[in-house]
Parts: C-alpha cells; structure tokens; sequence
C-alpha cells in the first residue's frame, strides 16, 4: 500500500505539516504546537490503519476507499488552526489551503469524491474531538498524559508493522513524545520572552534539519525496519527537544526559571 501513497507529493506534504507544526512549537507556543504534531501525525497514521483494515466500500459495484490519509491529515492540522486565528483571513487561508489539498486530490489525483468527503470528515472529527476533550484532557495529570502519548505509539506500530515505511510514523510520536516530557522539566524554552530574529533562525534552522533528515538521511535506510522508525523518531525528537536545546544553550532563546512548567 505505501507504493501507491507514498509519492513526491506526499512526501513534500509530509515535510510541510511538520514545518507548520514546529514552526508553532518554536515561535508561537509550545503547547499547542505539541498538540498540533501529534494530532496530525495520528490522524495520519489513524488514515493508514483505516484502510489496512477496512480498504474499501462497496458503492454502486465499485470499490471504494473511506478515506485518503493525506487528505485527512491536512484537514486535521487546519482544523486544529482555526480556532487559534485571531483573524478572520487566517482562518479563511486556513480553509482554503485544506480545500485546496482536496481538490488537487480530487482533480489531479483521481480521488473518489466518496474517500476526499470521507478523509475532510474523518479529519475534521479527530480535531473537532480533541477540542471537545480539552477540559477533560486538561483536568489529567501531565505524568498520565505524557505516558500516553509515549505508549499509543508501540500499540500503533504493531497495527501498521505490515508497511515498513509507515513506521516512521510511531517512531515520530514517540520521539515527539519523549522530547516534549525532556524539553519542560530539563530545557525550558521560554518561546514568549523571546526576540523575532531569534525566532526566525530557529524556523529556518528547524525547518532545515527536517528537510535534511526527511530527504536526504530516511532514503539512505529504505528497506530497514529500523531505519524509518530511527528516523520518526529523530524528527520528534528534533522538533521538541534537540533544537530547543540548542537555541537554549546558544544563548538566543530565554530560559524559564527552574521548576517552571510549560506543557
């Protein structure tokens, strides 16, 4: 299955979600740029199981699929960033770019109108739930939350271990798990008291070492079970905790005090 959905196109996709999601983590706050990466990384893995599992659905005596990963994860991101704008060309950009996804989708790639309409729903729902939960979510100890989020991956990688490619994917949740726990106990960056220029190295920085990691250092590891979930897990790590760390101890970006909590 991965030969079909794993493409030029989705692979640059792939690298535009986790920009968009460190970027927020970096420059604008953690806390919700945390969220935003691990909820489009599980949507997108969700895609993936959903159709291992349950592939097709007979309609008019044609098969097909409930949903398109690619699609529902885009639609996930940008439904997680709506309700964050302050204004209303950010969400209206926020809806066009998730429509416009769909559409090249639809129009270029073939795609069903059923699976494109069942990859915008499903998408929507993942972010519409989470917000749903969030008083829910926040009224658990961060000790619960953060061993969830590091123990989901194990269970998703035995669901999607038939495809050795999707396993980069686990190993990102793991590594954004494990590096968001590190980054608020040991590295404390402070995003807010922090000056633009300083932001912006990190953006073009952070945004490099995933295009590095990503295109030049996964392909070299096609074919080893351990190499895509060596390099899920680099990226999860990279974006919460060894750049974090890095502008930290460089002196660019302000630490919190000791003991302070950010996540």
């Amino acid at each position: 299955m991965s030969s079909y959905f794993v493409t030029v196109y989705s692979q640059i996709l792939f690298a535009v979600w986790l920009i968009t999601a460190g970027t927020i983590f970096w420059t604008l706050d953690k806390r919700s740029g945390f969220q935003l990466l691990y909820l489009t990384v599980l949507s997108l893995s969700l895609g993936y199981i959903i159709l291992m599992y349950f592939p097709f659905l007979l309609l008019s005596n044609d098969s097909v699929p409930f949903t398109h990963p690619h699609i529902q994860a885009t639609v996930t991101l940008f439904a997680f960033l709506i309700p964050l704008c302050r204004r209303k060309t950010e969400a209206a950009l926020c809806i066009s770019a998730a429509a416009a996804v769909s559409l090249i989708y639809l129009l270029a790639g073939g795609v069903p109108v059923f699976t494109v309409t069942g990859g915008i729903l499903i998408g929507g729902f993942i972010s519409y739930t989470f917000y749903r939960s969030l008083e829910w979510i926040g009224s658990m100890p961060d000790a619960y939350l953060f061993s969830f989020a590091i123990i989901l991956p194990f269970f998703l990688a035995l669901l999607l271990a038939p495809d050795e490619l999707f396993l980069v994917l686990p190993g990102l949740l793991l590594g954004t798990g494990i590096g968001a726990v590190l980054e608020q106990y040991k590295v404390r960056m402070f995003v807010e008291q922090t000056g633009v220029s300083a932001k912006w190295l990190a953006s073009v920085i952070g945004a490099a070492g995933i295009l590095f990691v990503h295109f030049g250092v996964r392909p070299a590891f096609d074919g080893f079970l351990i190499g895509d979930v060596a390099a899920g897990l680099f990226l999860g790590l990279w974006i919460t905790i060894i750049l974090p760390f890095i502008m930290v101890v460089s002196g660019l970006y302000v630490q919190y005090g000791r003991g302070e909590k950010i996540i």
